[in-house]
Order: C-alpha cells, then sequence, then structure tokens
C-alpha cells in the first residue's frame, strides 16, 4: 500500500474521532506543530526509528514531549496509535491529508500568495476578498515573500497559478523577443 493511501487512512480515522470531539482545528494545528518538530529533530527522529528502544519507553518520550507542548488527549492517543504501529514518521503525510480533509469538511480553499516583498494588510485582504468572490468558498491564505519575482505578486490555489510578477513578465517579453 503507497504511502499516500496509508497517510489518507490515518487521516480519516482521526477526522472521525475528530467528528465526536469537534476540536478538528486544534488538533490539525497540533499535528503540523509536532510535523515540524519530528522534522527538525533528528534526535527524536532516531531514536522513535531505533529498534532497539522498547516500545514502552518511546512512549514515555513521546508522551513527556507531548505534555510540556500541551499537546490536546486526542493528538496525544493518535500520536501513540501511530508510534504503536511504526507509523510516526509518516506523520507529515498524515498531517497533510488530514488537512486536506478538514479544507474538503469545512468547504475551505488554500490559497498562497508570493511577493518580491511583504504585502500590506490591506492588501493582501483586498486579495482574500476577491479570492473567495471568484471561488465562493472560504479561502485560507498564506503569504509568501519570494524576492526573485522581482515585483508583482503570484496567487496560486491548488494547481491554478494567478502569476501577475515582473519575472513573469519579463521571460514572456524575452520569448517573443527570441521567437
Amino acid at each position: 500500500m503507497s504511502s499516500t493511501k496509508i497517510a489518507r487512512r490515518y487521516a480519516r480515522a482521526l477526522a472521525e474521532v475528530c467528528e465526536d470531539s469537534a476540536n478538528h482545528a486544534v488538533i490539525q494545528k497540533q499535528l503540523a506543530d509536532f510535523t515540524g518538530v519530528w522534522n527538525q529533530s533528528d534526535d527524536l527522529r532516531s531514536l522513535m526509528k531505533n529498534p532497539v528502544i522498547e516500545t514502552k519507553k518511546k512512549r514515555e518520550i513521546l508522551d513527556a514531549v507531548t505534555t510540556k507542548a500541551m499537546v490536546a488527549p486526542t493528538t496525544r492517543r493518535f500520536l501513540g496509535v501511530l508510534l504503536e504501529r511504526g507509523r510516526l514518521d509518516a506523520i507529515a503525510s498524515i498531517s497533510e491529508a488530514f488537512t486536506v480533509l478538514m479544507d474538503d469538511q469545512d468547504q475551505r480553499v488554500r490559497a498562497e500568495v508570493r511577493s518580491a516583498v511583504p504585502m500590506e494588510a490591506a492588501d493582501l485582504t483586498r486579495i482574500h476578498s476577491s479570492l473567495e468572490r471568484i471561488t465562493g468558498t472560504t479561502v485560507s491564505l498564506d503569504a509568501e515573500v519570494t524576492p526573485d519575482l522581482l515585483g508583482g505578486v503570484q496567487v496560486q490555489i491548488g494547481n491554478l497559478v494567478l502569476d501577475a510578477s515582473i519575472r513573469s513578465q519579463l521571460d514572456s517579453i524575452k520569448d517573443r523577443l527570441l521567437n
């Protein structure tokens, strides 16, 4: 079974648990936070993957980490299940799959806005409301600074990219001049 299918199965199972507790937004954030810790800590990853260390000891370490981070009981139990099943290293894929499920459930789309310099709040608000009007859904907007754009903006929603950057305009002019 592919890792994507596995991630979706675990994400669906967690989503079912969240229906009862109605705290999916908190759990989603905590999974993303734990994924960041997991990706940044070579020590944690190597310790949890080490076959010599007993699962009981790994569980104690995981409990200590999640307690210190004040992780919700549902998230803590879920991470424990991943540990028991040897799937903790798939946390990034599972977290991503869970986010997609929750976005679908909430009828929300994610959009990324890239600009050469940090955008003003008013500009982001205007882009956000325009995207919501165009898509007809709730839009979760993430802003990112990408200096190689030179100016203008790029907006990405799923596979659709709206490119109004100076970089793309210069590339377009270059293509027309060379052809």
